[in-house]
Order: structure tokens, then sequence, then C-alpha cells
């Protein structure tokens, strides 16, 4: 099985439905799509992407008591990225805890940013990983 670069991004959510109202579709989006400044989701706009085929990306939220490993050990072929996120993760030293993580495909999203203000999500770089679609 061939490995795919993915971006992964770690972040901190007050809680479960923001996470999921940054990260899911808009539904509004399919509506409106003739809008030139409406994106498919908060996250694709925290990237500058007005859209992207999220079937080529995984996100969950977890327990942020939990260890790294115990939080994402379930996600596809984690056992390819987690020793290099727990890595990056540590150089990083943050301050804050983590309790969300996304990765996406580097052709569903080229480029990946950091930059969303009102919770905290850090971009991790590009690892290797092969998703589950």
């Amino acid at each position: 099985m061939d490995k795919e670069i993915s971006h992964f991004w770690l972040g901190y959510f007050k809680d479960e439905e923001d996470f999921y109202s940054f990260v899911e579709e808009d539904e509004n989006y399919y509506i409106d799509e003739e809008t030139e400044d409406q994106y498919v989701s908060k996250f694709a706009e925290s990237q500058g992407i007005k859209w992207f085929d999220d079937d080529f990306m995984e996100y969950g939220f977890e327990d942020e008591n939990l260890g790294l490993y115990e939080k994402f050990s379930e996600y596809s072929y984690a056992d390819e990225w987690l020793p290099v996120l727990e890595s990056r993760l540590n150089e990083m030293n943050l301050d804050t805890p983590v309790n969300a993580i996304i990765f996406a495909s580097r052709f569903a999203i080229l480029t990946g940013f950091c930059g969303w203000e009102e919770n905290k999500l850090y971009y991790m770089g590009k690892l290797n990983s092969i998703l589950k679609i």
C-alpha cells in the first residue's frame, strides 16, 4: 500500500460542538455557492480554501486528559505518524491542552496553516499516513 503525505493539525476546542461546527461542512455552502466569500467550513476558511473534498480528511475530538497515544491511536495508521507527531508536539512546548486532531491529504489541501483565533489550532506539518477512505 502506498503511503500518503498528509497535513496534520492538533488543537484545543472548548467543547465537541465547537470543534464539529469548525471542521464540518456548512450546510448553507451548497445553497449559497455563488457567494464569493463563502467557505465550505470554518476549517477551510482558516486554511484560505473555499472548498476541498472532505473525503480526503480525518478528524476527531477527544478527551484532553488522555495521553496523546490514548487519544489518537485509533485513527488511520496512527502507528505511522503518532511518534513523529508526539516529537513535534514536545518541541512546540504548547501552553494549552490538545483535544482535537485534523489530517488531510496534501492533494485535498495543498498547504497547511495555523491561524484560527477562536480556538487554538496548531499546524504540525506534513507526515506520512494512509487515510482510510
